[in-house]
């Protein structure tokens, strides 16, 4: 069975470098038309974008179905002067979890598997004493910290600061927050409820 090209010219597609498609080649007008060039032409470039969508749609529900370890934290802190704490967050309600992440002190996680970690620590605050306090924050595992030091005011907008780090993390690793401040007492904040929860952490798997 053969049939003629009903019209001349280059069939146009849109592609992009995700999507390889079959080598599309001119037809002529009047043309005769085989199985061959159908196949070719139709067929094999339906059955390629087929294939991607549906390559796409399998790896969505993959996603979906085992999504990426994360862990999303926020509290608030009040440190006196010349003094340190380990930072305890409100695990009963995380801003994002995906996984378990154990923790016996709401301080001190346990990573759920081996592989290397991205954490993101946002914090800020000011000075509760008469002038300006000197604070250190870190986020730390067996092998490796991440820090960033704070001047905040004594009073008006807090100041603020944020660090970010990959840490290769082993199975049954963990990881904590510390803060430390010198010469004059510290607060995350001292505004309304929402504002004094201005501490941020932010743990992910980004690879094996």
């Amino acid at each position: 069975m053969t049939l003629l090209a009903p019209f001349s010219g280059t069939p146009q597609f849109w592609s992009c470098n995700l999507i390889s498609l079959p080598s599309l080649k001119p037809w002529t007008s009047r043309q005769v038309i085989g199985p061959a060039d159908l196949n070719g032409q139709i067929y094999d470039v339906h059955n390629a974008l087929y294939t991607v969508a549906n390559d796409h749609d399998a790896s969505i529900n993959k996603l979906k179905g085992n999504p990426v370890l994360s862990l999303a934290l926020q509290n608030s802190i009040t440190l006196g002067a010349n003094s340190s704490t380990m930072v305890y967050w409100n695990t009963s309600q995380p801003l994002a979890r995906v996984g378990t992440w154990a923790t016996s002190d709401n301080g001190s996680f346990q990573v759920p598997e081996a592989g290397v970690y991205k954490f993101t620590m946002s914090w800020g605050g000011w000075s509760t004493g008469g002038s300006t306090a000197k604070c250190r924050a870190w986020v730390g595992t067996r092998d490796f910290n991440v820090s960033g030091f704070l001047y905040p005011p004594t009073g008006g907008d807090a100041s603020s600061n944020s660090f970010t780090a990959a840490m290769q993390v082993p199975a049954g690793g963990t990881f904590a927050a510390y803060v430390v401040a010198w010469w004059q007492g510290f607060q995350s904040d001292g505004g309304n409820a929402n504002e004094r929860s201005a501490w941020n952490l932010t743990v992910e798997k980004i690879s094996g």
